[in-house]
């Protein structure tokens, strides 16, 4: 990912209405998916600059990966000590360590995905979870994927089909961001209509105190949509899947 990119979500991250709503919504989904676990090892691949660690250290003891010196060095100012600088293809950890892996917005970023998949199963006890999200349709494809260093945004079937394939039983689908998607699609045809190029700050612009409130309840809305049923539609996706294949690898890399 960019440099720049990092800055910008390191600012954003504690408040801005996107961040603030997700973590809402992965909020919802972690007290239905961890409940009754007593304390649970989480790893979080690709944990940025950190907001969602804070999250996850809510449910269980949190190690996190990234691999910018970047995003680590601005966790570590945020007083955590469980962090290691690593690539997710590569996870320097035993087989069957972690009860639960998050990798949120993270796969777009991976060019071997099926590999990153196989090692966040490696790493992952027979039976643990992971907590997956990516970018949905490549027709949304603009300037901040570019920035951003994502190879692919995934449609519901073709994120089901990776995720099977690399040994894992899907029990939740969904989309998510879907009260805006209309909006996020408005903006990014008719910036390709006009020939605009944007940047990644031009497409986390936070707007003013008001108006951004209201758009973290919003998208907040749907937490509780999602953890009834699935949405049809969205900017982005999210999946949880169980570790269903005994892992093959070595017991440590």
């Amino acid at each position: 990912m960019d440099p720049r990119a990092y800055e910008v979500v390191h600012e954003l991250e504690e408040s801005h209405w996107f961040f603030v709503a997700r973590r809402r919504i992965l909020a919802c989904l972690l007290d239905d998916l961890l409940e009754g676990q007593d304390h649970p090892a989480i790893l979080d691949v690709g944990c940025g600059t950190g907001a969602t660690v804070s999250l996850l250290e809510h449910y269980g003891t949190v190690t996190a990966i990234d691999v910018s010196v970047q995003a680590i060095q601005y966790c570590k100012e945020q007083g955590r000590s469980r962090l290691c600088q690593a690539d997710g293809s590569w996870l320097p950890f035993a087989s069957e360590s972690f009860d639960l892996v998050t990798a949120l917005d993270l796969l777009e970023h991976v060019e071997d995905e099926s590999g990153g998949l196989r090692e966040l199963s490696r790493v992952l006890k027979s039976g643990g979870r992971i907590l997956l999200s990516v970018p949905a349709f490549m027709f949304l494809w603009s300037d901040f994927d570019r920035f951003s260093g994502h190879y692919r945004r995934y449609s519901k079937r073709e994120l089901r089909r990776s995720v099977e394939e690399a040994g894992f039983e899907v029990t939740k689908l969904s989309y998510f961001n879907m009260i805006l998607f209309p909006v996020v699609l408005g903006v990014r045809l008719v910036k390709r209509f006009m020939g605009q190029r944007g940047s990644f700050s031009s497409d986390l612009q936070k707007p003013g105190k008001s108006l951004n409130a209201a758009l973290a309840r919003i998208f907040s809305l749907e937490g509780r949509l999602i953890a009834w049923g699935n949405l049809p539609f969205g900017v982005s996706l999210l999946c949880v899947a169980t570790k269903t294949q005994p892992d093959c690898g070595p017991d440590e890399q």
